[in-house]
């Protein structure tokens, strides 16, 4: 392949299946060969990254990262994606171990927040502990210009329930427990919820009503990634 991205996945698998999912459901040509050529590394082996953020004793997500980047570049993708928000914890570590450009979910969140919201409105924020602990939105949401609401104790043990239990483990769409998590986050008068977690992308692609107002990085990234691959395969 001469023009094609690479995708880092596996964090979890059904996350990165979902993120292929939504590829597919935006783009659709009208033959085999009109589709884009991308390559999928699902390294599913990868040490979670939020036990890694809690605690630095357990094994460093990076390590496993670094050395999926290590081995692709070489084969020259256009450019890498990674559908992980909290793999985002080591982006700057992983766009300086190479001379492709990674795309940043985080950027594509902080230019729809300013693109959609006006200035102050609150934010939710709907993802790990690990990505939530990171600061991560926190940090870009502030920077933008609004107000960041995190989850107290026992909306992010929802949060967690949802993630590692119902998705991870069992791959469910628990909707239920997620359409009572955001009305947590309304009852907190926020202008919009950021689903600042792939897994919980994943639940929203199941929700066939979404009658609250979210930010999916998930969705922007698939929005992202067709618009570049349509640069770049162009050449």
């Amino acid at each position: 392949m001469k023009h094609f991205f690479a995708i880092l996945g596996g964090m979890g698998t059904l996350a990165t299946t979902n993120f292929l999912v939504e590829l597919n459901r935006h783009f659709h040509p009208d033959r085999d060969q009109a589709y884009f050529d991308y390559l999928l590394v699902n390294h599913a082996t990868i040490p979670d990254r939020t036990d890694y953020i809690l605690d630095h004793s357990n094994p460093n997500p990076a390590e496993a990262l670094l050395e999926d980047i290590k081995q692709i570049t070489p084969l020259r993708p256009d450019f890498f994606v990674m559908p992980c928000n909290t793999a985002h914890y080591f982006f700057d570590e992983l766009q300086q171990a190479t001379d492709i450009p990674l795309v940043s979910m985080l950027t594509l969140v902080a230019d729809e927040l300013k693109r959609t919201l006006p200035a102050g409105a609150k934010v939710g924020l709907f993802a790990t502990k690990g990505t939530v602990r990171s600061k991560l939105y926190a940090d870009l949401v502030t920077k933008a210009g609004f107000e960041i609401v995190e989850p107290g104790e026992d909306l992010q043990q929802a949060i967690t329930s949802l993630i590692y239990d119902d998705v991870k483990e069992h791959s469910q769409a628990n909707l239920k427990l997620y359409e009572e998590i955001l009305e947590e986050f309304k009852a907190l008068s926020v202008a919009t919820t950021i689903l600042g977690c792939t897994e919980v992308s994943y639940v929203n692609s199941h929700d066939p009503i979404r009658q609250y107002p979210i930010i999916d990085a998930e969705k922007l990234l698939v929005k992202e990634t067709i618009r570049l691959a349509h640069i770049t395969q162009k050449k």
